[in-house]
């Protein structure tokens, strides 16, 4: 995994004379990387060259240097590293979606973007109404920070879990809930907390992650459901939980028949399901899957998948 951070490092920085990168650029876009990179806990198998652009193309579209420098547009990023628009586009969508990167964001922005943040000086009334700070303080206004939405209070939640802090994730999960109880995402959310120490808790949680899935689809399912498209996650996750539940329980035909589904709905698999139908059909427990593994899995999904053949790669 390490071989791959450090692949795609070396082509963001094999362009720092063509992009012309100032100190600061360099040291907010490794953050930008390395943020990147812990958030998806390096779990990362698309084409290096598409991943440093998608990157570069994140860093660009936050501080808006496409628009005074044409070498930093999309088409130029593509350009010069050989790659698709739309694919980079995506990537980067998803860089923004999953590290949580808004307008003026400080942790990626120059700090000359950061501090043109006009939500810097705005502040919320009690009534809702968005106002200048300084309004509110001179006429002594009640005023609080301008309110997170469910997404926020879920990203918070996967935050906190990733540290061990399981009793802040969860109320930063439920939080989420208050606003919209039939947020899939965040019963997701609740079910991972639990999964290794309160199964039936768990199993609570993803039941109703995957009922509110079915609900949604009406009971029939789209020919496809593509990673691609962050809404869609949710309903994936929620499928491939059901599957765990189910193997945990040792119901291994309904958990196939799980990560089948989300194989059929999503062909590229971004999340694994075919290591999962691999490791079924080898008759595998789920407590022994080594996930960490990466060679062996490979192993075993071509063993298996020859036999089987459940998977076929398709190129997006």
């Amino acid at each position: 995994m390490l071989e791959r951070y450090n692949a795609v490092r070396e082509i963001i920085f094999s362009q720092k004379d063509t992009l012309k990168f100032t100190p600061e650029d360099e040291k907010l876009i490794l953050k930008l990387w390395d943020a990147y990179w812990k958030k998806t806990k390096g779990n990362l198998w698309g084409d290096p060259q598409v991943l440093a652009a998608a990157v570069l193309w994140r860093y660009s579209s936050d501080n808006y240097l496409w628009e005074n420098d044409k070498i930093w547009t999309q088409k130029s990023l593509a350009e010069i590293f050989n790659a698709r628009g739309k694919t980079i586009g995506n990537n980067a969508s998803e860089i923004r979606d999953l590290l949580k990167i808004k307008l003026w964001d400080d942790r990626f922005c120059r700090k000359s973007v950061a501090e043109s943040n006009p939500m810097k000086s705005m502040a919320m009334l009690p009534s809702g109404f968005i106002v200048p700070k300084e309004m509110a303080l001179e006429k002594g206004l009640p005023f609080a920070p301008l309110k997170k939405d469910k997404e926020d209070y879920y990203y918070d939640g996967c935050d906190w879990l990733d540290v061990g802090q399981d009793k802040k994730a969860v109320y930063c999960f439920k939080k989420a809930l208050e606003m919209d109880d039939e947020y899939v995402e965040s019963w997701n959310g609740l079910g991972t907390v639990y999964f290794e120490d309160n199964f039936n808790k768990a199993k609570e949680y993803f039941e109703k992650a995957y009922d509110l899935t079915v609900k949604k689809f009406k009971g029939v399912w789209l020919n496809k459901l593509p990673w691609e498209i962050m809404e869609n996650r949710q309903y994936l996750r929620a499928i491939h939980y059901m599957g765990l539940v189910y193997w945990r329980e040792g119901n291994n035909d309904s958990a196939m028949e799980m990560f089948k589904l989300m194989l059929k709905l999503n062909p590229n698999d971004n999340q694994g399901a075919r290591y999962l139908i691999a490791s079924l059909y080898a008759k595998q427990r789920w407590e022994d899957v080594d996930d960490e593994d990466r060679e062996k899995e490979e192993k075993l999904l071509e063993e298996q998948n020859t036999k089987y053949k459940f998977w076929e790669w398709k190129e997006k």
